[in-house]
């Protein structure tokens, strides 16, 4: 674990470090942002520079492309990118402030195993007696590493570990800044694909369970790709609630999108569409009927419909996948001991 935490020193080139000194030299930070939500009682200064939540899978760096304003952040995320996170994905980017008083408290920002974070001390010639050193723990809760907020310093490190910026002493005149990035590994082509199609179609500004529609449309997604399903019902489980469901009603676009059949065929946009009309779990969960070649569901209407069988079976996937996202298939005995069925014969679990 110790080996995972990079510390680097005269990390970024002297001209792209110096503009980013000026840039975080006169950026106004609020305060009230906490380090772990549920323990830490009062917060710490902060200014975000893309607007993604905890849960978010989407790049966000094109919203530093571009803009004279971020040209600083943006020229430090892209050499970051090149030399130490090749392929990576921007998902947050956020300068945080530390004065005497406010304190970090232990937290990991990502569960997830394919994300980086790295931080970038923002601070001129720092004192040891000022403290404010960024901490790691191990699984024991034991401290593996302590890293002083040196001029021009990185550290990057896997986001699943515990860490903390932890408070600056009495004895401090400075403000203890830190840039933060965090990113992802670039995934599969089909993610990227869906990922960016998603994003350009609105579907960030929506709220879901556990981030946006964004994050549980490309997490049903993962989940229906590593059970190795084909193209087809993973793109119909990435888009099931972009035309809405009768349990999400926020519709993003009309039937039939056009655009989602030249970019994910005919078979996705079906299986999306059917997706959206059907009063589902419960139809999908116990169908009017079920023989071996057609089943009979109802539609949120009340009316009914009859299915190929083939196109029923990938609807159930799409569910199982669905509910699975939300944690919700233990009111669905039959999708439940599908989706255990499909669990079987995949790859391990998808990265959420």
């Amino acid at each position: 674990m110790h080996d995972e935490i990079a510390v680097l020193d005269d990390f970024l080139p002297p001209d792209i470090y110096q503009k980013l000194v000026w840039f975080v030299a006169n950026e106004a930070m609020s305060y009230g942002t906490r380090s772990n939500s549920r323990t830490d009682p009062h917060g710490h200064w902060s200014r975000r520079f893309v607007t993604a939540g905890h849960f978010n899978l989407a790049d966000v760096s094109y919203l530093l492309d571009g803009v004279e304003e971020f040209a600083a952040i943006h020229a430090a995320w892209d050499f970051i990118k090149r030399t130490h996170l090749e392929d990576g994905v921007l998902l947050r980017c956020y300068l945080n402030g530390y004065t005497y008083g406010t304190d970090g408290y232990f937290h990991s920002d990502s569960g997830r195993p394919d994300e980086h974070t790295a931080i970038l001390f923002m601070n001129g010639e720092w004192d040891p007696d000022w403290a404010g050193e960024t901490v790691f723990l191990d699984q024991r809760g034991d401290i593996i590493r302590a890293v002083l907020p040196k001029r021009n310093r990185a550290v990057i490190f896997p986001s699943r570990l515990l860490h903390t910026g932890r408070g600056v002493s009495r004895k401090c005149v400075e403000l203890r800044q830190t840039l933060v990035f965090k990113a992802r590994e670039r995934r599969s082509d089909n993610f990227e694909k869906l990922s960016i199609f998603l994003r350009k179609n609105g579907a960030t500004t929506l709220g879901h369970r556990e981030g946006s529609l964004h994050d549980h449309l490309v997490r049903t997604f993962s989940l229906l790709e590593s059970c190795g399903f084909d193209d087809e019902v993973c793109f119909g489980g990435g888009l099931h609630a972009i035309y809405g469901t009768n349990a999400f009603t926020c519709a993003l676009m009309t039937p039939v999108s056009s655009a989602i059949v030249e970019e994910f065929g005919e078979g996705a946009e079906r299986l999306a569409h059917l997706f959206s009309v059907l009063n589902r779990p419960r139809t999908l969960e116990s169908p009017q009927e079920l023989e071996p070649d057609m089943a009979l569901v109802e539609q949120s209407d009340g009316r009914t419909l009859r299915l190929p069988r083939k196109v029923f079976d990938d609807l159930r996937k799409i569910e199982c996948a669905n509910l699975r996202d939300q944690d919700a298939l233990a009111g669905q005995p039959n999708l439940r001991a599908l989706w255990n069925e499909y669990l079987c014969g995949s790859s391990p679990a998808a990265q959420t």
